[in-house]
């Protein structure tokens, strides 16, 4: 089956979302950003602490990775380049829980796609980030992980 995170999942997943989360979002009170209903999502409250850095070398840039109110950040991407948080879609599988999320830089036309999964109290996962040029494309992936430190309900504050 390959990738679990492939092309044709992401358009479907967008699809069914775009489909689903106005009703869900009108029922859960749920609000709007960039034209994007936000919905919560099951992850909401959870913070992980850890690391990232390019794809097959040493995770050594510390981070910490946040899903609050629907959406997912990751604070040093945050801090460094103002990705904001962005909201998170998800599929469960027993324990496992996989996630997607989609950020854009605010003042260039970058993009970094978050493919993660959680088990227990750890999570994993890969993130490409892409720069457009009007001459190039850079595309370079990178892997993360991080140990969970706060879970919902727990008065650790994400922001």
């Amino acid at each position: 089956m390959g990738n679990k995170f492939s092309k044709s999942w992401l358009v479907a997943t967008m699809l069914m979302s775009a489909a689903i989360s106005p009703l869900a979002a009108r029922a859960s009170g749920a609000t709007a950003t960039n034209d994007v209903e936000i919905v919560p999502g099951p992850l909401d409250g959870r913070v992980f602490s850890g690391a990232l850095g390019p794809d097959g070398e040493p995770k050594d840039v510390p981070d910490t990775f946040v899903f609050k109110n629907g959406t997912f950040a990751s604070q040093e991407c945050e801090s460094r380049c103002n990705y904001p948080a962005r909201p998170y879609f998800v599929r469960v599988d027993g324990d496992r829980v996989e996630f997607i999320s989609e950020t854009k830089c605010p003042y260039k036309d970058a993009t970094i796609i978050w493919r993660g999964t959680v088990e227990g109290d750890r999570l994993t996962g890969k993130s490409t980030w892409v720069v457009k040029r009007w001459y190039w494309t850079i595309e370079d992936t990178y892997a993360f992980e991080g140990r969970l430190v706060a879970e919902p309900n727990t008065s650790v504050d994400a922001d």
